[in-house]
């Protein structure tokens, strides 16, 4: 069972997608929708034109429908999150198959689903959640760098632990979600402003 990663995740599960053979950066974000934070985001990104792609969990899209025709109206990519966010569907083949189905009809029922992209609660995995993503044809994705919005630190360290582990094809984890939703805007301008000064541009996992 595997309750958080590393570089040494990334040599003993290879096929998942950690990093993109890309000049861009990839930016996601894991929990939403959110009320007060996926807007937020959203006008960030729109500002700056910048993609991203959302990890959705089943239970806040049910809450917030509106929020996911929002995100797809504005071309970003949508993938899957599982429909309670917990660690315990890893421990059973046939619960990680139901949270990524539960999510994909709740999902489907809003707006088409063009990605096939999955993202484990906490990135909690086994050789359950694999196989079951691999039967539902489902790409597993990781990351390259975890932000740590979602710590309590403030802004300038967030900032910090992000750029300092920046590289070509880097998949950034930020979060939509009630712990991110008063700092979100000005971390993710800043994270964006800074990235761009580096000269790189902005992709969407497909």
């Amino acid at each position: 069972m595997i309750s958080h990663t590393g570089r040494l995740h990334q040599l003993l599960f290879p096929s998942l997608v950690w990093k993109i053979p890309s000049q861009h950066i990839f930016l996601t974000f894991d929990d939403g929708p959110h009320s007060q934070a996926t807007p937020a985001v959203l006008d960030v990104l729109s500002r700056y034109q910048v993609p991203a792609t959302f990890f959705l969990s089943g239970m806040n899209v049910a809450r917030n429908r509106s929020l996911v025709k929002e995100i797809s109206g504005q071309h970003h990519a949508i993938g899957i999150h599982g429909f309670n966010h917990t660690r315990i569907s890893a421990l059973s083949f046939e619960n990680s198959k139901k949270e990524i189905e539960r999510t994909e009809k709740e999902i489907g029922g809003v707006v088409p689903m063009q990605s096939r992209l999955f993202r484990p609660p906490f990135g909690f995995f086994s050789w359950n959640t694999i196989r079951a993503a691999r039967e539902l044809n489902y790409q597993l994705v990781m990351w390259t760098v975890l932000t740590g919005d979602f710590r309590p630190w403030a802004n300038q360290k967030i900032i910090e632990n992000t750029m300092k582990n920046l590289s070509p094809g880097s998949i950034l984890v930020f979060h939509d979600n009630e712990l991110t939703k008063d700092k979100i805007s000005p971390l993710l301008t800043e994270c964006i402003e800074r990235i761009r000064d580096r000269g790189f541009s902005f992709g969407v996992l497909s």
